[in-house]
């Protein structure tokens, strides 16, 4: 009896793969979905935010999976531009001071302080690869 394997059943050919295209995906019934995990070791920074010009508090970053922005001392025109950071009510939000705001999306952040410069701490927590 032999039980070693075919070469052929063991190399695989290799295609030319062209580029990519969505695919079609109809489920039925019950789905279990997964989360993918985090990185392990999430990034910290702390930058001074001034009342006039904006500050980028987060890159453009198909990594991240979520950040959390954090304000000590005065309240912040949150947007993800910094002309819309600037013009605050009118292209802005804004997020009250020591209150968590949670970043769920890879865009810019940008923002400038309401009343005072203050410093903002930001935690990024990146998809694992």
């Amino acid at each position: 009896m032999n039980v070693s394997p075919d070469p052929d059943e063991i190399v695989q050919e290799e295609y030319e793969m062209g580029e990519p295209r969505p695919v079609a995906v109809t489920v039925c019934g019950p789905t279990e979905v997964r989360e993918l995990p985090a990185a392990g070791h999430p990034g910290y920074k702390t930058d001074t935010v001034g009342t006039a010009v904006g500050v980028r508090l987060l890159a453009l970053e198909p990594r991240r999976k979520y950040a959390t922005v954090m304000s000590w001392e005065s309240d912040l025109w949150i947007s993800n531009s910094q002309a819309g950071a600037q013009a605050r009510a009118g292209g802005a939000m804004r997020w009250p001071a020591a209150v968590p705001y949670v970043v769920g999306h890879m865009h810019e952040v940008w923002a400038v302080a309401e009343d005072a410069t203050t410093p903002v701490s930001v935690e990024s927590v990146y998809w694992s690869e």
